[in-house]
């Protein structure tokens, strides 16, 4: 597999990652995985002295030392936990350089569970990745088709699903652009031109666009009313059309509750909503050349 690709690096949040086929004799014989040059980059964010221990009689290499990372159990890319797992290098003198598998790490695929996957034809894979917000790279076993797949659980789900990956980093960018605190904040997925989401937020008077007396609170960031940011027409569209979709004419201001409720409410309770919101705005996003009907429109929300 090599490098993995951007959309599941987006998805896991992570800088970088890579993947590989476990193979017949890592499985069976020397229980562990061999790193290739892309998956000794991505361990290298965390570990760049690459100070691992060696084996073969090599002097001054301690092969008790511990290293650190995040596991997962298998098929599964969202949940781990921190474990010692023994990363060595095997040989006297080389590069080559293996992770150990073991029950106690949870990191290790035993051979009944290889061959069943074989005759399954689901090709058992490892990976790693790292998010720049962790100290210790995330490792794991997947089936290919899993790793491949993972990324349409999300365009399944529709829009709004994949937007909330990165939308809380966007909201407190959005309070920090208001109070003008420059707090570094990171919206990974989609990139959003803050100053846009803020002259939308004070056109909107600081009030919920679905009803002005709905009540809030006052941000600290920004000393108003919180309300929230958010796109009408999804980002996750802009594919779709030849000019950017980020101006202040596709965002609305929205109370927690009712900003909420478009993203995981009913069809019923959202369609009343979204018809209100359409109809104050399609006529200045067609003015801005972004033309959509109504119908096409109700479909970026309603399953």
């Amino acid at each position: 597999m090599g490098w993995m690709n951007n959309e599941l690096l987006e998805l896991l949040e992570a800088e970088n990652g890579a993947a590989s086929t476990i193979t017949l004799r890592e499985a069976t014989g020397d229980k562990s995985v061999t790193l290739d040059k892309f998956e000794k980059t991505v361990l290298q964010a965390s570990y760049p002295d690459m100070d691992f221990p060696r084996k073969g009689g090599a002097e001054g290499n301690d092969t008790q030392k511990d290293f650190k990372f995040f596991v997962h159990p298998y098929n599964d890319l969202e949940n781990s936990h921190l474990r010692t797992v023994s990363i060595v290098y095997p040989k006297r003198t080389g590069n080559e350089l293996r992770l150990y598998f073991n029950k106690s790490s949870e990191f290790t695929i035993d051979s009944d569970t290889f061959y069943s996957k074989l005759t399954e034809e689901e090709e058992p894979n490892w990976y790693i990745f790292q998010k720049s917000d962790d100290e210790f790279p995330h490792i794991g076993m997947a089936d290919l088709a899993f790793l491949e797949e993972y990324p349409m659980q999300f365009e399944n789900n529709g829009f709004l699903e994949k937007e909330d990956i990165d939308d809380t980093a966007y909201q407190a960018s959005l309070q920090n652009e208001l109070g003008k605190k420059r707090v570094h904040t990171i919206s990974s997925r989609f990139q959003r031109n803050i100053q846009e989401s803020a002259q939308a937020l004070k056109e909107a008077n600081f009030t919920c666009e679905v009803d002005s007396t709905h009540k809030t609170f006052i941000s600290a960031a920004s000393a108003q009313p919180y309300v929230e940011g958010h796109h009408l027409i999804p980002l996750s569209l802009q594919d779709q059309f030849e000019l950017t979709i980020d101006i202040k004419e596709n965002i609305v201001a929205l109370c927690p509750n009712c900003h909420r409720l478009l993203h995981h409410g009913t069809n019923d309770d959202k369609e009343k909503i979204l018809f209100k919101l359409w109809t104050e705005r399609k006529d200045l996003l067609s003015k801005r050349g972004i033309k959509v009907d109504t119908p096409t429109f109700l479909k970026f929300y309603l399953k």
